[in-house]
């Protein structure tokens, strides 16, 4: 008689959400992130699906898109090996933004053949078929397949983009010092309030929250502060020894031998839908399509965005009824994606649906999300939504959200955060909680069943198909 297990044997949905530019799951008490546990927790308890678990990876901010994909295939070994991940578990991999390039080249990788077997604790080996094989779906959530304008934009201008990062450094060593933290804060405050950028807010909050003379005084808040601010001063060491992810983002490649996922040619990106057919990956993509804050000749790329041209900034000025409602961080940042060197990609699937108000129409190579160019993000394969939101919205940082300590704390203390959550890119019409419920929703439900989706499309009438596309997607025809 075969010996039975103690224990019941049960097959786990393993979600992984991939954090993309910044790339950390939680910096110091802001979750890169936001507002997904407690949604998760509310559909898994709705839909009795206690077998579907989620989890957070942490991974370098800036560093190459080969690195980070690295360590995103140490973090799953390591997961296998200690038995997290088991076998017959189901593995999928959520993705924003540079997140879901970390995927594709992390898959790509697995078959190479100096990644055959992977390392991990006291030199045991992971197979990486074994890891391919678990990898049931992948979700993108604006992801510049192609690259992005603001890349390159950032690519030209990089002694600008050395000199942020050194201050910022410089403003967490202040951190440690009360005047020179309450001075700096203070200022950072100021500009928030005359720009409107929340932004700005999050940069106050990570100072204060590094300094432990705010917040109930005590061993527990000094060794926060202390923790913070190593966390933030590490964060901007990597950010400054290692800022190749910039050059994996643009539209057009720098290493011909060392190429992102970005840079892939149609050829090489055939071959790469090629290994995602065996075993299949069920694939669910979301197009963030941001409101336009400016308006450029349709069919025709916009004008680069010059830094040292004073007549550009006159460009974004609040002063238009088409972004009047929008923060100056979205006005700059949009204006930006919107020029440079993206073209429309040849492989580039244009049939989709769209989740809530309608994007406009119809979408142009310089339509972007604030960071990513809109028509980058279309994956050639699976299911394409369309979402009118900027790039921090469907990350959940679409609203200023206080944090649970700040209303005890205000009245005594110091806050030494006061927010949780932050809208860094404002742009209108706003949005909403509920198509944030939406949008992870739907996620989840693909997580859990990712060829529903698939099914549902096939058994769906010939009628059916022409009527549902006469009405919601023969008006989102992208240029050729």
């Amino acid at each position: 008689m075969a010996k039975r297990s103690v224990f019941p044997q049960r097959r786990l949905v393993h979600v992984i959400l991939v954090p993309g530019f910044g790339a950390f799951d939680a910096l110091g008490q802001v979750q890169y992130y936001a507002g997904i546990t407690s949604l998760f927790q509310e559909w898994r308890n709705h839909n009795g699906l206690g077998r579907v678990v989620l989890h957070y990876f942490d991974n370098l901010p800036t560093a190459s898109v080969s690195s980070r994909a690295a360590r995103l295939r140490a973090y799953l070994a390591k997961r296998m090996a200690r038995g997290e991940i088991q076998d017959g578990d189901r593995i999928v991999l959520v993705g924003h933004s540079t997140g879901g390039l970390d995927i594709r080249r992390f898959i790509c990788d697995l078959h190479r053949p100096e990644n055959k077997q992977i390392p991990v604790d006291d030199g045991r080996r992971v197979p990486a078929m074994q890891l391919r094989e678990a990898i049931n779906a992948v979700v993108f959530l604006s992801v510049p397949h192609w690259g992005t304008n603001i890349a390159d934009w950032v690519c030209s201008y990089q002694a600008l983009s050395a000199l942020v990062v050194a201050e910022l450094r410089a403003a967490v060593t202040g951190s440690q010092f009360y005047l020179l933290d309450a001075i700096e804060s203070g200022i950072v405050g100021s500009a928030a309030a005359v720009t409107d950028a929340e932004i700005l807010l999050a940069l106050q909050d990570a100072l204060t929250e590094a300094n432990e003379h705010y917040g109930k005084p005590g061993p527990l808040r000094t060794a926060d502060a202390q923790e913070a601010a190593s966390e933030l001063e590490l964060y901007f060491r990597q950010m400054s020894s290692d800022f190749h992810v910039i050059n994996d983002l643009t539209s057009e490649p720098h290493d011909a031998e060392h190429k992102s996922p970005a840079h892939f040619n149609d050829r090489e990106r055939k071959k790469e839908l090629a290994l995602w057919r065996h075993p299949p990956i069920n694939v669910l993509s979301y197009v963030t399509v941001g409101s336009r804050a400016f308006e450029f000749p349709s069919g025709h790329p916009a004008p680069v965005w010059k830094l040292e041209n004073p007549l550009d900034y006159f460009e974004i000025a609040k002063d238009t009824a088409l972004n009047r409602n929008m923060d100056l961080a979205y006005r700059l940042c949009y204006r930006v994606c919107a020029g440079g060197p993206f073209c429309w990609p040849a492989l580039a699937r244009q049939n989709w649906r769209v989740l809530g108000e309608v994007p406009p129409l119809p979408l142009e190579v310089w339509d972007n999300d604030g960071i990513v160019n809109s028509a980058s993000m279309l994956w050639p394969g699976g299911e394409r939504v369309l979402v009118m939101a900027d790039h921090l919205d469907i990350v959940g940082h679409y609203k200023l959200r206080e944090a649970p300590q700040a209303r005890h704390e205000r009245r005594r203390y110091g806050v030494p955060r006061r927010y949780q959550a932050y809208d860094g890119l404002q742009s209108y019409p706003r949005f909403t909680p509920e198509m944030f419920e939406q949008v992870w929703t739907g996620i989840f439900d693909f997580a859990a069943n990712p060829h529903q989706l698939h099914r549902s499309k096939k058994t769906r009438s010939k009628a059916a198909t022409r009527a549902a596309t006469a009405t919601a997607v023969s008006a989102l025809v992208y240029p050729g």
